[in-house]
């Protein structure tokens, strides 16, 4: 996004909020640095601005552009909101205000700001039975997004950072409710839009964008527990989940074959991997290995065997490409039941990869990847003792591998050998671990150990795949 709009102020002062005065009253600045959603906490802000406010029920909807002092011309832009005539107390918190979200989604209004327009989207699933006076609860410990809870029937996935575009969790949620019988993702019930121009109106400053997906309303799963949290807990009783890991592996093939559903749309519709797509894949492999060697810090990292042939991602060409979860990971579940079910959740994909890059098809044992490096990190923070956290991951991995591989016999998204399955799934584990590298240097550095140790297996499975090819 360029700087090419309003000046910004370096630190925004206190505005009255009065009409045709689109500011935040409040240190902008220094608000946003305490807010856990806010991605920008360790960097310093050079400049807050508000671009746009929107009056909701109680509360008001800001949307503010922020420069940094490490970056010149680029912007990231958030979504702030607070309760009317209290300085510093997040709207999300006031139940009332929620239910008034709630509200626009139900009827599907359109509420004009002094320069754009919130837009609410109901979908085919809405309940019409929810009350007008529904309960209202926003969650806890959440980190990029928040979300509110209506009645113990509905939540509501707000994105805080904003990017122009259809954001995948909702198209492929979409996708999911209305042209599947998939039933293991919460069903589509709404959504929130902002669009930086009113109807009839252009802007044309270079940092406005056009239509965001502010929210995502779904089905809520009550008394599911998070993946993560379900399998450390059965690790620290002394019980490998494996039959749970197993029903996941299952899940997981359920969800690409549903996302391989044939339709004439062409955001969704199974495509052919070409070698063109093989090479520019393994092209993005490279650059992720080279990004992971800068963040490690002076760690010797293994060399990797050519991912882009035969002994790599090869296999590939002739499968189908398709949409995926692109970010899957045992937090983007919920165990249900136990683990005897589980339900798969937020299609954002990596955050920290570009939207349209987010959307593109790709081969979906980027999810199995995924979800094997997520085992990882469990058998690292489980607790056992290294002979005992060796021998659990690699029963873990079996067991969830096994049930997807009988799963997916036979689909097209899939190659069709074992071993041109486990050289690509080694390879795409290489990427992950490579990225996991990254995030953790510059967010969780004492955490970095756990991918890098993933890096060196991943190579090490690539290598001896190498040799077998």
């Amino acid at each position: 996004m360029n700087m090419g709009g309003p000046d910004m102020a370096p630190h925004t002062p206190p505005r009255s909020g009065a009409p045709g005065e689109p500011g935040v009253p409040l240190d902008l600045a220094e608000w946003l640095a305490r807010q856990r959603w806010f991605a920008g906490k360790a960097r310093s802000i050079r400049a807050a601005m508000c671009r746009d406010r929107i009056r909701v029920g109680q509360g008001t909807l800001y949307v503010v552009f922020v420069g940094f002092a490490d970056t010149v011309g680029e912007l990231e832009r958030y979504l702030v909101a607070l309760r009317a005539g209290e300085r510093a107390v997040d709207a999300f918190d006031d139940p009332a205000f929620c239910r008034a979200l709630l509200d626009v989604v139900r009827r599907g209004d359109e509420v004009n700001g002094d320069r754009g327009m919130l837009v609410g989207r109901p979908g085919r699933a809405f309940p019409a039975d929810i009350p007008a006076d529904v309960a209202a609860r926003r969650l806890e410990g959440e980190q990029s997004n928040t979300s509110v809870v209506f009645g113990d029937r509905l939540i509501m996935k707000v994105f805080r950072r904003l990017a122009d575009g259809l954001n995948p969790d909702l198209e492929i949620t979409r996708f999911l409710t209305e042209h599947t019988s998939f039933r293991g993702t919460p069903r589509l019930v709404g959504a929130l839009e902002y669009h930086a121009g009113k109807r009839g109106l252009l802007e044309h400053h270079a940092d406005v964008g056009g239509m965001v997906t502010l929210a995502v309303l779904q089905e809520y799963v009550a008394g599911a527990r998070d993946g993560w949290r379900f399998v450390l807990d059965r690790l620290a009783a002394g019980d490998a989940a494996l039959d749970a890991l197993r029903r996941l592996g299952t899940r997981t093939a359920e969800l690409h074959a549903a996302l391989a559903t044939p339709t004439p749309d062409p955001a969704f519709g199974a495509d052919t991997i070409t070698p063109a797509d093989v090479s520019a894949w393994a092209e993005a492999v490279r650059r992720q290995v080279a990004a992971a060697r800068e963040a490690a810090r002076g760690r010797a990292l293994p060399d990797i065997p050519d991912v882009g042939g035969p002994a790599g991602l090869g296999g590939l060409v002739g499968r189908a490409k398709i949409r995926h979860h692109g970010d899957f990971h045992l937090g983007q579940t919920l165990a249900i039941d136990d683990g005897r079910d589980f339900a798969i959740i937020d299609f954002e994909g990596e955050p920290l990869r570009p939207l349209e890059e987010r959307r593109r098809k790709h081969t979906p044992l980027r999810d199995v990847a995924g979800m094997l490096r997520s085992i990882g990190y469990a058998a690292a923070s489980g607790r056992l003792a290294a002979p005992e956290r060796r021998r659990w991951e690699a029963q873990a991995r079996a067991a969830y591998v096994g049930a997807y591989r009988e799963a997916t016999a036979g689909a097209a998204f899939v190659p069709e050998s074992e071993d041109a399955f486990a050289r690509a799934v080694a390879v795409l584990e290489v990427e992950k671990a490579a990225y996991e590298i990254v995030y953790e240097a510059n967010n969780r550095p004492d955490w970095v150990e756990i991918p890098l140790a993933g890096f060196v297996s991943a190579t090490e499975s690539l290598g001896r795949s190498a040799g077998a090819a």
